[in-house]
């Protein structure tokens, strides 16, 4: 990567850690704040008459402990490659490796799941809860699920749309370059070995969806929300989840992205909705990277 896009990754990255730190900082002023009215100064920590906070309460601060950690991973993720392109230097990195392996794609993706079979476990099944009080896994019918998704598909369109113009006139993007692309597309465009472009394929289509969604929307989001505001939890969780990506080009449309897959969610209360709309959306870019990879 470009040590100057990398920097602005970090950078932005660096910024939306120290923005969820002072956000649930002020958040938490606020909530311990007394009432005039004399009710209950801070509904997020209740105590009894014993002075002993709710179990229910442990388990959210245990979820707030889970998801810092997460997030700590993500940015630590960022800094490293960050540092390391910085060592390297301009020319090197040019000519960095940009393709992955059958075996580094099949690695990652195990280790993808790995993690977030763990998240799903931490956070629900060795707790005593059931997933959808975490999950938000409501009892939809799949032609709801359909329904929402394809409705979902106008707004995510209409939002990446928006994202690269503003892209194209902030950062000056223009017409995409091979190298301004992320490792798994270059791969897909560069390599032909078959096997490899169906674990690519089946990581992008089914896997990042499914576990990124568990992940973000499903966990992040709702923990970061309960304590602070909504409003705040959605824009750090989706800036958070556009940086990890760490694609310079890609950043404002991966960010409005995250907005409508979490206003979805939201929306909907079931994680299964913004599953599929990030399905179809990889789904369809991968489609027309393997179908007119000759024009980019």
């Amino acid at each position: 990567m470009d040590p100057i896009k990398a920097k602005i990754i970090f950078e932005i990255s660096t910024l939306c850690l120290i923005g969820i730190i002072i956000g649930l900082f002020v958040f938490w002023l606020y909530r311990i704040k007394p009432k005039k009215n004399g009710l209950d100064r801070n509904r997020y920590f209740p105590e009894n008459k014993q002075g002993i906070i709710d179990p229910v309460i442990k388990i959210d601060l245990f979820d707030l402990m889970i998801v810092i950690t997460i997030i700590l991973f993500f940015y630590a993720n960022v800094a490293l490659l960050y540092f390391e392109t910085n060592d390297i230097g301009p020319s090197e990195s040019s000519k960095a490796k940009a393709e992955l392996s059958l075996n580094e794609t099949l690695l990652s993706v195990g280790i993808f799941l790995i993690v977030g079979a763990v998240i799903f476990s931490l956070a629900s099944v060795s707790r005593g809860r059931q997933p959808r009080q975490v999950f938000g896994l409501r009892k939809r019918s799949p032609s709801y699920v359909i329904k929402m998704g394809a409705l979902g598909m106008i707004a995510v369109y209409g939002s990446v749309f928006i994202g690269s113009v503003i892209s194209n006139i902030l950062l000056s993007t223009g017409e995409p370059k091979k190298e301004d692309l992320q490792e798994i597309v270059q791969t897909l465009l560069t390599n032909d070995e078959l096997s490899l472009k169906i674990a690519i394929i089946i990581s992008a289509v089914v896997v990042a969806p499914l576990v990124e969604e568990i992940i973000f929307r499903g966990y992040i989001y709702p923990v970061l929300k309960r304590f602070t505001h909504p409003a705040f939890s959605c824009v750090m969780t989706s800036l958070l989840f556009a940086v990890i990506h760490t694609n310079v080009e890609s950043l404002i449309s991966l960010f409005f992205l995250a907005i409508v897959l979490t206003m979805f969610y939201e929306k909907t209360k079931s994680i299964w909705v913004p599953i599929l709309m990030h399905s179809i959306f990889n789904g369809v870019n991968t489609f027309f990277i393997l179908k007119f990879s000759d024009a980019i």
